[in-house]
């Protein structure tokens, strides 16, 4: 059997920790599971990774790949209202093809219990709230959008979001995320675009 890379072991490694939170809970999460399913020693994960904490910070990493790649796409699109409908529908079909992402969002104990871990995920909201601000900003200048403080219409669609993607999860991923995106990405222009 070929050896595998270091990036590789690591990509395999943050893989198999996304699986454990998303199939027992973060409590679940130890690296003594972790090198089980992995197949490698408890020392060889600690090669890659300082310490629970730093595996979680290399899933929170995919995050931000994420971002750069929905800021690009975003990028694509002219009118406010693409955007938004971009912006909107690029997080559902994430997240419909890798469901157990969304276990780690909504596992607020990781972020409780770790103040690095809370930065970086207030990081990742942060720009999320930039790339809208500066959409609902154009579609403001165009007078394309409610009269609303643009804070609380980043709000309304971070919520939107969020709340059907917990809805997806306690149903037990029995819809379609991303046709339901669509119906949200309507409701949301009807809302706020002109």
């Amino acid at each position: 059997m070929a050896r595998i890379s270091t990036e590789e072991r690591q990509v395999l490694i943050i893989d198999e920790t996304i699986k454990i939170i998303h199939e027992q809970g973060y409590q679940a999460f130890s690296i003594r599971e972790l090198s089980k399913r992995v197949g490698i020693s408890e020392p060889a994960i600690y090669r890659h990774f300082l310490n629970k904490e730093d595996i979680v910070l290399g899933i929170l990493g995919r995050f931000s790949e994420f971002d750069l790649s929905l800021f690009k796409e975003v990028k694509k699109f002219e009118k406010p209202t693409e955007k938004i409908h971009c912006f909107i529908q690029y997080h559902f079909d994430f997240l419909e093809k890798n469901p157990g992402m969304t276990s780690i969002v909504f596992a607020e104990e990781i972020f409780n219990q770790s103040d690095i871990l809370r930065e970086k995920m207030l990081t990742i909201i942060e720009k999320r709230r930039r790339i809208i601000r500066s959409i609902i900003d154009e579609a403001k200048q165009n007078k394309k959008v409610i009269d609303i403080e643009t804070g609380e219409l980043i709000t309304l669609i971070l919520g939107f979001i969020r709340l059907v993607v917990l809805e997806w999860r306690m149903s037990g991923f029995s819809f379609q995320l991303s046709q339901r995106g669509k119906k949200t990405v309507g409701t949301i222009e009807k809302l706020l675009f002109k």
